[in-house]
Order: C-alpha cells, then sequence, then structure tokens
C-alpha cells in the first residue's frame, strides 16, 4: 500500500537521524546492537529491526557484506518460496556512509499468535520438523533456538530472525557436519527431559541419522553451551547492552550501562577482577543482585593496580567478603553468602 510506504519512509528519516525510533513505538528487544519495535501501519501491525553499528567490529562484519535487513528479507523470501511459516517482508532500508554500515530497517508483517498454552512434546516435534523442513530447502539457520519458532495462529508453529541464516545446498540429503550443527544447536537449551524427546524426534526425522552422530551433535551442544555461558559472563569485560568499557589515559574502566549509584572506588586486598568476573557469574547462574558497579585496572606500566566501585555504605570487612565470595565463582563455584547490600 502507498499509504504505509509513505509512513515507513517517515520512520526510515526519523531512523538515520537518531539510530533508534522514537519512544511513541513499543520496543520488544533493546539491544546495543538491534532493536525490535512494534508499529502500527493502515494495513496492520508490524515489527520493525534497526541495527545503528554503534560498534567498529559491527562496522567491519557488514563492510563488505549485505546488511543485515538485505540479507534477512532474502533468507525469509526464500522460506516463504518453500512454503514455510515465516514473517512477511513489507520494507527494506538500508544507509552506508562512507562506505561502512550506518543504517538498517527492516519491517515485518506482525504474526497473529495461539492464545493457548501448548503441550511441550507437541513443540519439540515441530521444532525438529521445521528445522529438518529448513534444510531440505537449503537453508541452514546457525541460530535456531526456542525463541526464534512461534506458535501462530492457525496452530503452524513459524520460524523467525533469519539474520543468522545462509544458503546451503538444499535437497533431502543435506551435509552430515551441517544436520549435526542444526540438531547441536537445538539441543543446546534444552533440559535433560526434553533433550531425550528431542533426540528420538532428530533420530525418526533424519536430523541425525547414526549413534556416532547423536554423540557429536550432544558433546558440540555441551560445548557450545558453556561457550556460551562463559560469553555471557566476559560480557562485563566489553561493550555491550549491559556494560561500558571506556579507555582512560591511566587504564580501563568497566562500569555498569547507565547512571553510577552513590558510592565509592575501593583498591583493597583480594583478586579485584575474578571478584568482577565472578559477581557477574553470580548474577547470571544465581540470580544474586551485584554489589560492584564498575572495575577499574591501571595499566601494568604503572604498576596495574586494580579497583571496584562499591557502594558508599558499605564497610571494608563485608567488602571483603564478598570479594572472596565473588572470586571462587568466576571458576565456576557459584557457592557463596548472598551479596550484601550496603
Amino acid at each position: 500500500m502507498a499509504e504505509d510506504q509513505q509512513i515507513i519512509d517517515r520512520w526510515w528519516q526519523a531512523f538515520l537521524v537518531a539510530g533508534t525510533l522514537p519512544d511513541e513505538f513499543e520496543r520488544v528487544q533493546g539491544r546495543l546492537i538491534r532493536e525490535v519495535f512494534r508499529g502500527e501501519l493502515p494495513s496492520g501491525p508490524v515489527h520493525i529491526k534497526v541495527m545503528a553499528f554503534p560498534r567498529k567490529k559491527d562496522r567491519l562484519r557488514y563492510l563488505f557484506r549485505a546488511l543485515p535487513a538485505a540479507h534477512e528479507a532474502k533468507m525469509l523470501a526464500r522460506v516463504r518460496e518453500a512454503g514455510l511459516p515465516c514473517p512477511e517482508v513489507v520494507a527494506v532500508r538500508t544507509s552506508r556512509r562512507f562506505g561502512l554500515p550506518h543504517r538498517s530497517m527492516l519491517v515485518l508483517r506482525s504474526l497473529p499468535l495461539a492464545s493457548e498454552p501448548e503441550e511441550r512434546s507437541r513443540r519439540i516435534a515441530d521444532e525438529v520438523e521445521l528445522a529438518n523442513r529448513l534444510l531440505a530447502a537449503g537453508i541452514y539457520h546457525s541460530d535456531l533456538h526456542r525463541e526464534n519458532f512461534v506458535r501462530s495462529a492457525s496452530g503452524e508453529l513459524a520460524v523467525l530472525d533469519l539474520q543468522s541464516a545462509s544458503r546451503i545446498r538444499s535437497g533431502q540429503n543435506p551435509d552430515g557436519s551441517v544436520r549435526v550443527a542444526v540438531a547441536a544447536r537445538l539441543l543446546r537449551d534444552q533440559p535433560p527431559a526434553d533433550r531425550e524427546q528431542a533426540l528420538v524426534r532428530m533420530r525418526a526425522a533424519g536430523m541425525l541419522r547414526s549413534e556416532h552422530e547423536v554423540e557429536l551433535a550432544v558433546s558440540r551442544a555441551d560445548r557450545e553451551g558453556q561457550r556460551y555461558r562463559d560469553s555471557r559472563v566476559e560480557r562485563c569485560m566489553t561493550n555491550s547492552t549491559e556494560f561500558v568499557r571506556r579507555v582512560r589515559i591511566s587504564g580501563v574502566e568497566y562500569r555498569v550501562r547507565g547512571p553510577f549509584p552513590q558510592g565509592r572506588w575501593w583498591s583493597g586486598p583480594g583478586d579485584l577482577r575474578a571478584a568482577w568476573l565472578g559477581q557477574r557469574r553470580r548474577h547470571l547462574e544465581r540470580g544474586q543482585m551485584p554489589v560492584f558497579a564498575g572495575f577499574f585496572q591501571k595499566w601494568w606500566w604503572l604498576g596495574g593496580r586494580a579497583r571496584l566501585y562499591v557502594p558508599a555504605t558499605c564497610i571494608d570487612e563485608r567488602i571483603e567478603d564478598e570479594v572472596r565470595a565473588a572470586s571462587l565463582a568466576v571458576a565456576g563455584h557459584v557457592a557463596g553468602p548472598a551479596a550484601p547490600t550496603q
């Protein structure tokens, strides 16, 4: 519809200027590199996926490849051609500045979703079937997980988020390494009971065709799961959705994104870097609220001394207890006392 495109053009111009959409849109997902919003067009509701490439590594990643909106739109078109359920592409907008990625926007028709709860066994079976059909259609989705499937109001399971998808040789006999990779990604986040059922379905569907492939998929799922958990911990040492890394004249500062709480820099005893990382692990694995809002490491030629940013009312003895407990957690030992809040 012409009216739709005029409205989308206004959205695009606003995004070009601000690098995000106005507050009038409902934000569904807000990450550092990508945001997803809900919007309304005369033809109906849509989801808008935008990327502004704030980091150098993201600009370099897409320097010589199609920008995310254009790539995902092509993958979605291929999925639809294969007769598989997925969102309809309404509009694609991309921009480069001085040859570098600048803005990417993809507008998708919102899928009407089922309102009734579904049986987990049916969901597992349908996930395996849909993943297998994607392979048969010549589409390798390297990031298939539970949130990338939704149950539509018609009862079909639809696939979302094909930004990580790529084309492979189509047909009923995809390469074994590809099949194992897809199976491992599906298994990675499954609890033990669901994993066993998924493996049975994968064997029945021909995704895994021998006990050796089953063993490979399970082993890969375990390794990737551990790497993913470790990478989430290590995000406190980078620029990410939740953290900021800043290089100073005297060293490097890592801090929680957003305004700093009232507090002070503390440079007491213990391995303060391990405490900063361990606090992050305890927060992810136990839901334990963080105490330290920042970590600062001087350059080694200036002595390499470290500091933690602690609540203003937290006394040294309690900080030392927390440093010891959090330092143990960095290696995966998450036992220890609850984090003090004051």
